[in-house]
């Protein structure tokens, strides 16, 4: 079935039809949603055609175009035909036929088909969504910064006013917690672009996020002042505290401007919070060194933690490859096996899961040197390869070279 041997499923059916609806014995699943999960039309291209073939027999002999197994979305046991073939294995000619026999999508496998770059399953769902007024898949394209796939979205009639589940945005955001898509675009520092979209399509400029935080006070913290003018020319109401001012001068490395508000309000340093100082770990995230130096200079604790995942600058700046923020993290001190307070992970860990998963925002990441440089700083290189998260092939290769493997090697 999986394989989309069409010819073999035929005779199989022919002999006995009800093999059609007959539960895989180990996995309770019936076949139809065996082929609509099957990910062979990516390994090898020439079993696509087969596939289609396959489960427009399985429909022909009674099948139903909405099966569905195990709780409700967003269950780890859940699945149905759309979920699997648009949402999970991106596959276009399975769902189009699943459509045509009258399949219905729900709104979690429109969330899940907006991840995929190519949007091609995502175009075939929207005609048949309803409620797209409900709809919270907007989450997905905004984590990623899509800007076409945010594009379909609204254009289908996706309410950007609409909050999201931060679980949605991020996988250790609270499912409880609510944020409105345009913070969220923000927050994830999503393109202009991308931001202008909500907003001409209605978004609020001024509905803030966790903390009564305006996009604009965040876009100004995150030193991004295109997106705050931006803001401000959809009506965003200029309410920067002077913290935002004083972070938005260290995200731009002002240090001129930075000290001179310090000298301005002397007491500004000692009200800075946990969270104004986790902005050291967004400038290393986004491997800002000069910004980084700034912060430190001026006093921003090294052991500050941000981001979902409770993570260091150092953390933040190994996972995103910027060897040269790593280095002057390290030459001031910072805790190179310090572990992020989700994952326990080490700076090194995540450089090596960084290189493979193409984490963070820096322009120009280079994690061969910043692996090495972590390794030349004595970090320890157990559990450097993490189970299921691959480093790039040139971080492999580097790792291989002070005996550290992934387990299923020889050297692992």
């Amino acid at each position: 079935m999986v394989l989309g041997e069409a010819d073999q499923v035929r005779d199989l059916l022919a002999r006995d039809p009800a093999l059609a609806l007959r539960p895989d014995e180990r996995y309770g699943w019936p076949p139809l949603l065996g082929v609509c999960s099957s990910r062979w039309h990516r390994i090898e291209p020439a079993r696509a055609h087969g596939m289609v073939q396959v489960a427009r027999l399985l429909l022909d002999v009674g099948a139903d175009p909405d099966t569905t197994v195990g709780g409700r979305p967003g269950q780890s046991s859940y699945c149905s035909t759309l979920f699997a073939a648009a949402g999970c294995a991106d596959n276009p000619a399975i769902t189009a036929l699943l459509l045509a026999r009258g399949a219905t999508p729900g709104d979690h496998t429109i969330y899940l088909a907006a991840f995929h770059h190519g949007h091609e399953c995502l175009r075939l769902l929207l005609p048949h969504a309803a409620r797209m007024h409900e709809s919270t898949a907007l989450a997905a394209p905004i984590s990623t910064g899509d800007v076409e796939g945010v594009r379909l979205l609204l254009d289908a009639g996706a309410d950007p006013a609409r909050p999201l589940a931060a679980d949605l945005l991020g996988e250790r955001g609270p499912a409880d917690q609510a944020i409105p898509p345009l913070y969220a675009a923000v927050e994830a520092h999503c393109p202009a672009e991308l931001v202008e979209l909500l907003l001409t399509h209605g978004a609020d400029p001024n509905a803030p996020g966790p903390g009564r935080r305006t996009p604009y006070q965040l876009a100004l913290r995150r030193g991004q002042a295109g997106v705050a003018d931006l803001l401000t020319r959809y009506g965003a109401r200029d309410d920067h505290t002077a913290a935002d001012r004083f972070l938005a001068a260290c995200m731009r490395a002002d240090r001129s401007e930075a000290e001179r508000r310090l000298a301005q309000d002397r007491d500004l340093l000692d009200r800075l919070g946990r969270d104004d100082h986790a902005a050291v770990v967004d400038a290393a995230d986004a491997g800002r060194t000069q910004a980084v130096r700034l912060m430190l200079d001026l006093g921003f604790p090294l052991d500050a933690r941000g981001g979902v995942d409770g993570v260091t600058a150092l953390h933040a700046a190994a996972g995103s490859g910027a060897a040269e923020t790593v280095r002057l993290l390290i030459d001031r001190g910072a805790d190179i096996e310090a572990r992020d307070t989700t994952w326990h992970g080490t700076p090194l860990a995540w450089a090596t899961v960084g290189s493979g998963l193409d984490l963070g925002r820096n322009p120009n990441p280079d994690w061969v040197a910043t692996v090495q440089t972590l390794i030349d700083a004595g970090a320890a290189v157990e559990g450097a390869w993490v189970h299921d998260k691959a480093p790039s092939a040139q971080v492999a290769d580097l790792l291989r070279t002070h005996g550290v493997g992934g387990e299923n090697e020889d050297d692992g």
